[in-house]
């Protein structure tokens, strides 16, 4: 009978498969009840196998044989290192947890304890790193060995009323847990049970008695029945200073004081004697030094700190080491270590490094808004710090501000953040993402290096900004995201593409306020569009002075207000799309203007003056064609009425310094844009038929000769120039006015919307064209001579001579330009057909060619040719001195004033041989600053010799050949000439 009752009471292992497809192990009594087991010594394998889901619900029975077994147990190593469980539910019924029953489970974020549960074993829950709280049930009565070791991320434990004990390392390593209660009945709490708890600022003890003697955090405040004060402080001397009574009158304090020369106005307010029993704090008024020295020195157990309807003032006097308070300023090291929380004074305008560094209770700091940096090293060590909130007028963190700040998991950052220093969030390593705003400008090297779980890098920065190999943590594991209009850009930015995983990221409504960018920005086809804002408004746009918004295909990129932005000087925004896929409710055209200087404006709408924004006094002009034609100069006029008519050119000045900003409501960005010319009869073809135009778009256009191809005449802010497309780049900044003269064969300039470009564009295609056109080399029909007048360093101005057999001396328009002369320029160059002062030359050549000049005050000047096609010779008939201008530049004194008959522009006696090199083998040679150009030599070889015989370069067919300066002997088909390269 003995034998057959043990039988029946023996326990036996099982399998059971659920609906999901996990395997439990389980054992069953003849009673109808079930164990959840695991394996034991040395494997320790967990009671569960097969599918294994990440958050798991205990079943209520299991089956074995048809039967069903309520679970009544969780046995030993049940769920042994299951590290991919996220969250567990056991069932109604339990009543113990076997040891090590949930050891190991380091993804565990819940669990749900039921009621009924009365015993936990030993190291039940050791090592579950990621588990934030717990339920203990009301029936435990002892808290065994290591049940919560190296819970490390636990921040607060209930311990219920009937516990008795706590065993040996029961909570260590709890390195979060901040506030533990201890009820009456504990008669024993053994050694270690609250070992390497860092963060632990307050026990709170229930018990009239005290029943334990124990080693304490020394960070921790004992909070005790307001009775048994003197008891505690009796039993526990070497805690006494942190022992104060529970009854919240007796630890919270609220003064309102006025800062003293020489003592602590708290201090006197509240006792020396009391301040030790500080917990909690509120000053009003103002402080200074001496209650810094107190907080920090005085109030040992001061844990949470109000300061926000307080002003700090200056005092010289210490508070540690060399530091002192100033007004409305936080200064280094200015809190006591056993800080919890504070809210800083409202009226801060900055903290300055180290402000906080090393508080390692810091949980939560409020920063009032107004303070524009988080300096150097100031928060670095506050290895507790969660919640932060950096206000949105922050632009900057400084190096190491916020390194190893262990607790940091979620960091928001303001919009209008600038930089973000070296170090900044290194060993932030429970930050998982971070989103990067659209204003940085700049992230420092290591900012977020040993941030181990950071996965997930969201950058909205339209403005690709450099970062390091040590910027972030783990370029191969770690994703970024960025909008789908700039994941081209990302992708293959030389330094961004070293994260392996770029995606593109859906965007949402808070994504973006404004979009600023001083780079080229383009909506491809088909990329997402940056949605309409939650408040229902479009997004903003910010073109920088470089940058640009293009918006390819149908899809309609909305904007509300753009701000475009142009320097004034030669650079500015750029806005490319169609009438239907870019639309602007409020476009404002910002324009960077100098006092009393002149600037030329087209623009494509009409223009109300009045409501545009002006930074002084200012005139408006336009240009009268119809009068220079009668009259032979003059033509500038006050504009009259109030608007300014789109696409006529006017000229603008200010008083002051400032912005000029242009206003348009709703404007239109796309389609052809043809200018016709008006015809102004005139008895000198150099005064007849001015057109004061301009470009017609919104952006940079590429002027070629396909639009018009007589010259242009552009002002650059202190003299004229003169473009001939074909000859010249002409690139038009946005809305850039411009003079041209209506040839009898032309009615319209073609205004082609597919020339539109970027900044960039343009001055990529400078270079390029330039490089183009002297692989050309010289065209021996047309010679082109481009001089310079410089002044000092400076050029001041330019003309050219072109000389063209089949051009005539009398004035073309089709090829000629006269010369707009300016009261601004330091000195103006130009030359003389007649009587006609000309920018652009085309003539015969034949004859020497005068050239006059412009001085505005007496001084030196110099006269050089950056490009000859036929090298030329400078005669300064005052002087009598003949210059070989591919020597170099001729220097020359000069009194203020006109001088039409000076110099003389003669072909040289080199060109002479030249010519006669050209006359025998067809190839002709010019000179441009580094070398020469050649011309008419398809199929030829030329070779290049210096002095001393020595070969200097070979060069086959047209093009230009690099030399140093110097004097060479060029030989075609056993034709040699001499050649001067400066």
């Amino acid at each position: 009978s003995l034998l057959m009752l043990f039988v029946s009471i023996t326990a036996s292992a099982h399998e059971w498969t659920d609906d999901n497809g996990t395997v439990w192990n389980f054992t069953t009594t003849s009673g109808n009840t079930a164990t959840i087991i695991g394996g034991g010594f040395p494997n320790y394998e967990p009671s569960i196998s097969g599918i294994i889901p990440e958050n798991i619900i205990i079943p209520t029975v299991v089956y074995f044989e048809n039967n069903a077994y309520q679970i009544t147990s969780i046995g030993q190593n049940a769920f042994n290192h299951c590290s991919s469980i996220k969250s567990i539910i056991v069932p109604n019924g339990v009543t113990s947890i076997g040891q090590n029953a949930f050891s190991g489970c380091s993804s565990l974020t819940s669990i749900n304890i039921p009621d009924g549960v009365t015993f936990i074993g030993t190291q039940a829950f050791y090592g579950c790193s990621n588990l934030t709280a717990i339920n203990i049930p009301d029936g435990i009565t002892s808290i065994q060995q290591g049940t919560f070791q190296d819970c490390n991320s636990l921040t607060s434990i209930i311990i219920p009323d009937g516990v008795v004990s706590i065993g040996i390392n029961a909570f260590w390593g709890c390195y979060s847990l901040t506030t533990i209660n201890v009820p009456d009945g504990v008669e024993s709490i053994e050694s270690h049970s609250f070992y390497e708890c860092l963060s632990l600022t307050a026990i709170h003890f229930s018990s009239s008695t005290p029943k334990v003697s124990y080693s304490w955090p020394n960070t921790a405040v004992l909070f005790v029945p307001d009775a048994a004060v003197s008891a505690y402080k009796t039993a526990w001397t070497n805690y006494a200073h942190k022992v104060v009574p529970e009854t919240s009158a007796s630890y919270v304090y609220d003064v309102d004081v006025t800062a003293k020369g020489s003592s602590s106005a708290v201090i006197d307010e509240i006792g020396e004697e009391n301040a030790y029993k500080v917990v909690k704090l509120k000053v009003s008024g103002t402080f200074n030094s001496y209650d810094v020295m107190a907080f920090r020195n005085k109030m040992i157990n001061l844990q949470d700190l109000d300061l926000s309807d307080a002003n700090v003032v200056g005092s010289n006097y210490c508070y540690y080491s060399t530091y002192y308070t100033k007004d409305n300023i936080i200064t280094g090291d200015f809190l006591p270590t056993t800080i919890v929380t504070v809210a800083l004074p409202k009226n801060i305008t900055a903290l300055e490094a180290n402000a906080f560094r090393r508080l390692s209770l810091l949980r939560t700091i409020t920063i009032p808004n107004g303070i524009t940096s988080i300096p150097n090293y100031a928060f670095k060590e506050c290895e507790r710090l969660t919640d932060l909130i950096i206000p949105e007028s922050f632009t900057s963190i400084g190096q190491e501000a916020f390194n190893q700040c262990l607790h940091i998991s979620n960091i928001h950052f303001p919009s209008n953040l600038r930089t973000i220093g070296i170090s900044a969030f290194s060993l932030c390593t429970r930050l998982t993402e971070i989103h990067l705003p659209p204003y940085l400008e700049s992230i420092g090297d290591n900012a977020f290096s040993y941030c181990n779980n950071l996965k997930a890098i969201y950058a909205y920065m339209p403005d690709i900004i450099p970062i390091g190999t040590n910027t972030f943590n783990d370029y191969q594991h770690q994703t970024l995201y960025v909008p789908e209009f700039l994941y081209n850009n990302y992708y293959y930015d030389t330094n961004w593409s070293q994260f392996l995983d770029v995606r593109k990221a859906p965007l949402s409504a808070d994504d973006y306020e404004k979009v600023p960018t001083n780079s080229d920005i383009v909506f491809a086809d088909g990329d997402e569009r940056i949605p309409d804002m939650s408040t229902g408004d479009h997004v903003d746009g910010e073109l920088n002075t470089q940058g640009s918004f293009t918006v390819e295909g149908n899809d309609p990129q909305p904007f509300n207000i753009m701000d475009q932005e142009l320097n004034g000087t030669g650079q500015g925004g750029s806005l490319i799309g169609t009438n239907t896929n870019l639309t602007v409710n409020h476009l404002n055209v910002k324009i960077a203007v100098q006092a009393g200087r002149w600037y030329f404006f087209c623009f494509p709408f009409d223009v109300t003056i009045s409501n545009c924004e002006y930074p002084g006094q200012y005139a408006w002009r336009y240009y009268d064609g119809a009068y220079r034609a009668s009259n032979g100069s003059g033509g500038w006029k006050p504009v009259a009425g109030t608007t300014l008519t789109a696409r006529h050119g006017y000229a603008f000045q200010s008083s002051t310094a400032g912005t000029l900003v242009v206003k348009f409501e709703n404007p239109t960005f796309g389609g052809n844009r043809p200018k016709e010319l008006v015809a102004h009869a005139s008895e000198n073809a150099a005064n007849a038929s001015w057109n004061f135009v301009g470009n017609p778009y919104s952006s940079f256009y590429d002027f070629l000769a396909a639009d018009f191809t007589a010259p242009i005449t552009v002002w650059n802010g202190t003299s004229y120039t003169a473009y001939r497309p074909g000859d010249d780049e002409c690139h038009l900044q946005p809305y850039e006015a411009f003079f041209v003269q209506k040839p009898s064969a032309t009615s319209e300039i073609a205004f082609n919307a597919d020339r539109r470009e970027t900044y960039r564009k343009s001055e990529e295609k400078k270079a390029n064209r330039l490089a183009a056109r002297r692989a050309k080399g010289v065209d021996p029909q047309r010679r082109l001579i481009n001089l310079e007048i410089m002044s000092g360093e400076d050029m001041a101005d330019r003309t050219r001579v072109v000389l063209n057999n089949n051009a005539s001396h009398a004035y073309e328009i089709e090829c000629d330009a006269a010369k707009f002369l300016s009261n601004d320029a330091v000195a103006q160059l130009y030359s003389v057909e007649g009587n006609v002062q000309m920018a652009i030359n085309e003539r015969p050549q034949q004859g020497d060619i005068r050239l006059g000049y412009v001085a505005k005050k007496a001084g030196t000047l110099s006269i050089s040719a950056s490009r000859m096609d036929m090298p030329m010779v400078l005669v300064d008939t005052q002087t009598g001195t003949t210059f070989d201008l591919t020597l170099g530049s001729y220097d020359f004194e000069t009194t203020a004033g006109t001088f039409n008959g000076r110099f003389l522009l003669r072909i040289s006696d080199t060109a002479t041989a030249i010519n006669s090199l050209t006359t025998k083998t067809g190839v002709c040679i010019g000179t441009q600053d580094g070398g020469i150009a050649i011309g008419g030599a398809e199929g030829k070889t030329i070779n290049i010799y210096a002095t001393n015989g020595t070969q200097a370069a070979q060069h086959s067919g047209n093009g230009f050949v690099n030399l140093t300066s110097g004097v060479y002997v060029v030989t075609v088909d056993g034709v040699s000439t001499k050649v001067s390269v400066k």
